[in-house]
């Protein structure tokens, strides 16, 4: 059976980025912004929206997958029409919707409110126990949900009582009613207060799995996105999956390996209503601590950098045991390999690129092949000024031996060879920058395609509506001159698919239009099938 090596990283997101006092760019925290960045990565959106040199190869795009619910190629999701950004914004707006319900404050105000929170506690305690001794219907406004208790609540105990001719001192009794249902809302109201802790509160965490590309070793989308997707909802239930996502296309074509996946992860607690995702993550750490007898984490509010690493290596010995179980029947098993010096060295390289962005990484899709391409040329001029020189040396050598000679001709065929190299490396360049133009320009034309439909359709919906409704013929003339002012921009696009698409509109368009002239009857000056005619037939 195989073994390899896999990465499972997470990573946290607060409500704003800083840096920690004493440390290095390592130690800065990750706020909304890194997260809006990192989503909207995950899902390739449109390089206008990320703002980066390209970061992944569009020949292999058809090979990613998005988990939302269940899988689906990324390609359905097309940036063209802005669905992928709008997915990101949705994915954005969950957690900056929830994250404007609640307050924060400075060290002092949430000092002020947790001095009011425990007074608030005592006397709900008190009020509970005198609840209690009065019975009912009195005790029954006890609660321990975190709905605040309503005036409906409160009248239906006092009708109850008013009814009920042995129960004594009834408004008394209320008025204790009334001051407990006021300290249970005001308690629901200074926990919503405290439930965000400043700027340290976890809102949204990511995981990334891969297996690192010097191990050889491709999975491929099913089973990545079921590992990490069933770790999460086994060891982490109460925490909600946004979505997952599966990367096959951050690579050149020819490579095999490279694959990975990541999973967005809310911060919210669905059980306990808190923000507390580290501490269940520290927990499930510890549980694992004590079941195998390791060093246990222990209950520090703050972890020192030893016991931060420890957590980490725990939570990754699990992920691992939990992958296993996936990959019974894969002839593939993930283990932790001996630490050698090489081994070693490609870990320090990976931490190295982290830091960085992810365009600029080594073994980003566009540096590689930014570096492929450069080597080529460098090998190609090597072997042309290495032939040169060994020609230069056969010229004075004219008057050697046969053998000479012989070696002086093969030198001339590798000049021969590497310069044929070179051209056809030059008319490659050439042909992918022709490509590349040709992409560029069909955008455009796409571009202008679609806004000319969306314009005529609503020109066109209009006029409809003026030819439904009894509205003044000067309107429905205006209408009309709308839609004939919308045609005359009518795109004439070289690309013959886009080409054929405008006549299919038009052809739609002119039924339709007949269809309502003759149903509605129309003045030659709002007659339209004609004037889309004539558009239609200049696109042949």
């Amino acid at each position: 059976m195989r073994e390899t090596t896999a990465l499972f990283k997470f990573i946290n997101y607060r409500k704003t980025s800083y840096k920690k006092p004493f440390s290095s760019n390592r130690r800065r925290i990750n706020g909304l912004a890194q997260l809006e960045e990192s989503i909207r990565h995950s899902l390739q959106c449109s390089q206008q929206e990320l703002k980066t040199v390209a970061q992944f190869n569009p020949d292999l795009q058809h090979l990613c997958y998005l988990m939302s619910g269940k899988n689906k190629r990324l390609t359905r999701f097309s940036p063209d029409k802005q669905i992928r950004q709008c997915y990101a914004d949705k994915q954005i707006k969950r957690i900056t919707d929830r994250l404007n319900t609640i307050e924060s404050g400075t060290p002092d105000q949430l000092q002020a409110i947790a001095t009011e929170k425990q007074k608030t506690d005592q006397d709900t305690q008190n009020l509970k126990y005198s609840l209690r001794r009065l019975g009912e219907p009195f005790s029954s406004i006890i609660s321990d949900s975190k709905t605040e208790i309503t005036e409906e609540q409160i009248n239906a105990i006092r009708d109850l009582a008013e009814q009920d001719p042995e129960i004594k001192r009834v408004k008394q009794k209320l008025n204790t009613v009334a001051r407990y249902a006021k300290a249970h809302n005001q308690r629901i109201a200074l926990n919503n207060k405290t439930n965000l802790q400043a700027n340290s509160t976890v809102l949204a965490h990511e995981a990334i799995f891969t297996i690192p590309v010097h191990n050889g070793v491709e999975l491929d989308s099913q089973t990545m996105l079921g590992i990490i997707s069933s770790f999460y909802e086994k060891y982490l239930p109460d925490f909600a999956i946004m979505f997952a996502v599966y990367h096959a296309n951050e690579k050149l074509a020819e490579d095999q390996t490279g694959n990975h996946v990541h999973i967005f992860v809310d911060g919210y607690n669905q059980s306990s209503g808190k923000y507390d995702l580290p501490n269940q993550i520290r927990l499930l750490a510890d549980k694992y601590a004590r079941f195998y007898k390791l060093p246990e984490i222990g209950t520090d509010k703050q972890l020192s950098t030893d016991k931060n690493q420890r957590v980490g290596e725990y939570i990754q010995q699990l992920f691992y045991q939990h992958a296993n179980k996936h990959l019974k029947g894969q002839d593939l098993k993930l283990a932790f390999l001996p630490n050698t010096d090489e081994r070693q060295k490609i870990r320090t390289e990976i931490r190295k690129q982290a830091d960085l962005p992810k365009h600029q990484r080594k073994f980003s899709f566009y540096n590689r092949a930014k570096e492929q391409t450069e080597q080529l040329k460098k090998e190609a001029k090597k072997a042309i000024d290495a032939a040169k020189k060994a020609e230069a040396i056969a010229e004075q050598a004219e008057q050697k031996t046969q053998q000479e000679k012989q070696h002086l001709a093969l030198l001339q065929q590798q000049q021969q060879a590497f310069a044929d190299k070179l051209k056809e490396i030059e008319l490659e360049t050439h042909f992918l920058t022709y490509q590349a133009d040709q992409a560029r320009k069909d955008e455009e034309e796409a571009k202008k395609f679609l806004d000319f439909v969306f314009r005529l359709s609503a020109a066109l919906n209009n006029w409809w509506n003026t030819l439904i409704k009894r509205v003044p013929e000067l309107v429905r003339i205006k209408a009309a001159a709308e839609v004939l002012e919308v045609l005359d921009t009518c795109p004439s696009p070289e690309n013959k698919l886009i080409k054929l698409e405008v006549n299919n509109i038009l052809e739609r368009e002119f039924k339709k239009a007949c269809e309502l002239e003759n149903r509605f009857g129309s003045l030659e000056s709002t007659n339209i099938s004609n004037a889309i005619s004539r558009k239609k037939f200049t696109q042949k």
